[in-house]
């Protein structure tokens, strides 16, 4: 099979708009993993023996099965139980959960190397513990967890070409169902591997960035 310029161009509306839904579901899903896995650190953090095992066993759950068990599960299993969403939200939220579990380990990495004088000098200084929290132990395990968490963002970004197994327009979606239609598998899924290299490159940027000024 050879290349066809005119196949290839023809196609190409269709592969952009995927790209715009690859970034739109890495850019929630993100948002999604980085809150919520503050969130979850910090909830284990402040919390007794029972709020520690509900977070581990949340974490290691969804650290444990396979995203595209959990999509599927997302997809076929909560209309069974009366709750229809669309796909797209789905994969967002899955995606967004799932890295959640991986951004909380982070973040609980980063608050354990926080030496425990510097929580000696809140208390000292008369500071509440909403306050230690809020200006001094959060910015702090997000400065010292930035270069972890643009890896699983870059991890996130490679991750949403699962959604196409759920029906999300995702840039691997757009290539399959243009090359089924036509039989012609060399320049969907070139094109798409182009595609995603170009959107690989800006987290690569931001990565070796991060890493040189956190030398």
């Amino acid at each position: 099979m050879t290349w066809d310029w005119n196949y290839a161009l023809k196609i190409l509306p269709d592969l952009m708009l995927g790209v715009w839904y690859t970034v739109l579901t890495t850019i929630a899903s993100s948002a999604i993993a980085l809150v919520g896995g503050l969130l979850l650190a910090i909830f284990e953090s402040v919390s007794a023996t029972f709020g520690r095992a509900f977070v581990r066993f949340w974490l290691e759950f969804f650290q444990g099965v396979p995203v595209l068990v959990l999509l599927y599960m997302g997809f076929y299993n909560l209309p069974e139980v009366g709750l229809t969403l669309p796909a797209m939200p789905i994969g967002i939220g899955i995606l967004g959960i799932v890295y959640a579990a991986y951004c909380s380990e982070v973040y609980r990495g980063s608050l354990i190397t926080i030496p425990s004088e510097l929580r000696d000098a809140c208390v000292a200084l008369s500071l509440s513990r909403l306050v230690t929290w809020q200006r001094v132990l959060i910015p702090l395990m997000v400065r010292r967890s930035v270069p972890a968490l643009v890896n699983y963002i870059l991890e996130l970004f490679r991750v949403t070409a699962l959604l196409f197994a759920i029906g999300v327009p995702v840039l691997m979606g757009v290539a399959q169902l243009n090359a089924d239609a036509t039989f012609r598998y060399l320049e969907p899924f070139t094109l798409a591997g182009v595609f995603y290299i170009c959107m690989n490159l800006p987290f690569l940027y931001l990565l070796s960035r991060v890493k040189a000024q956190h030398v």
